[in-house]
């Protein structure tokens, strides 16, 4: 520090202590004075614990306008968190616990080395803003001057208390936002669509109840009626010649084996016609649910229609899922038809082949 003008010289202690208390301006000033003359009593700005600069360090950097020291704190915080994050996955075996231990370390260094160099980093900018205002003024009471315009002051405090305030309700509110809005909002039929297309899992299905044929009508002739004429011949005991009854034995079965493959064919084709294949069966998608409560209420406002809803609980890579869908129906008409009516709900409705 070079020498100062003729009013330091007379008492170089009381003007050293008065330009350190303009430097640093009033906020805490009767605590750093004592580590200031221990450190110019040593020769050297050693180690020293600082409360606030280990736990406020980026705001205490502000306050006392540390601006060069600030931004190299930021700089190297934010450049190991990403390197643990970013490049520490592709070579740990184990990621999960390596990035917390390591994520913990950066938190303690970033506390611990504020805390116990602060003082001296402080100490050093002083020193400097010291020697500049007095090298530049002509007296020790001009350079107190200069040095209080610029000292951190009560206002600067109070400003920065503001500032994190409106921060942390900015911070908490877009949280509570986003936290909202992401339990509330059902999937897009983009998204729908891409579950129907490509499941993480396959959906348990609705079995569907098989349609019972109806009985074909004509299956009495089994037992003919023409069949008890030619039983007369052979219960007639005045007829001398066998012949009649050779010849009435084979007439019944025929007739009765002409008249049931007949009938068969006829009664086969209609059993298809009924039954509804769940291969060929229709679906309808409604949505897609974070929240299940929402689906719970998507589905009783579908059941209170009319429609057959039900709910599917999948997994996806965001977490589980509710879906909800309707069906399913026979035919795609049936399902267009009941989309339609779904979309009159105000909700989404896409139709999909099982």
């Amino acid at each position: 520090m070079p020498a100062l003008s003729q009013p330091a010289a007379i008492a170089p202690e009381s003007a050293t202590i008065a330009l350190y208390r303009a430097a640093l301006g009033t906020v805490n000033v009767g605590r750093y004075l004592p580590v200031f003359e221990r450190f110019d009593e040593e020769g050297r700005a050693g180690p020293s614990w600082n409360w606030a600069a280990a736990l406020l360090t980026l705001n205490w950097l502000v306050f006392r306008q540390l601006w060069g020291t600030a931004l190299v704190y930021v700089a190297a915080v934010e450049g190991l968190v990403l390197l643990v994050l970013g490049l520490g996955r592709e070579w740990l075996a184990r990621p999960s616990l390596a990035e917390w231990g390591f994520l913990g370390a950066i938190l303690v260094l970033s506390c611990l080395i504020p805390g116990v160099y602060g003082n001296a980093w402080l100490h050093a900018d002083t020193r400097r803003r010291m020697t500049r205002a007095v090298r530049e003024a002509k007296t020790v009471r001009e350079a107190c001057a200069a040095l209080a315009q610029r000292a951190s002051s009560r206002k600067r405090l109070l400003g920065l208390v503001v500032i994190n305030g409106v921060l942390a309700v900015a911070a908490v509110g877009a949280y509570w936002g986003l936290s909202r809005w992401v339990g509330d909002r059902p999937v897009l039929p983009t998204e729908a669509l891409s579950e129907v297309v490509a499941p993480v899992e396959p959906a348990p299905r609705v079995p569907v109840p098989p349609v019972e044929p109806v009985p074909p009508a004509p299956t009495e002739p089994v037992d003919p009626p023409p069949a008890t004429p030619p039983a007369q011949p052979v219960a007639d005991p005045v007829a001398p010649e066998p012949t009649p009854a050779v010849v009435s034995v084979p007439l019944a079965p025929a007739t009765a084996t002409a008249t049931v493959p007949a009938q068969v064919p006829a009664s086969t084709p209609a059993a298809p016609q009924n039954r509804a294949d769940p291969v060929q069966s229709y679906a309808i998608n409604v949505g897609l649910f974070a929240d299940a409560g929402n689906a719970d209420r998507v589905l009783t406002r579908l059941i209170d229609a009319g429609l057959p809803a039900y709910i599917q609980v999948v997994d996806s890579p965001n977490g589980q899922r509710t879906r909800v869908r309707v069906g399913p129906f026979a035919s795609r008409a049936l399902a267009d038809d009941a989309a339609a009516r779904i979309r009159a709900l105000g909700l989404d409705a896409l139709v999909f082949r099982q």
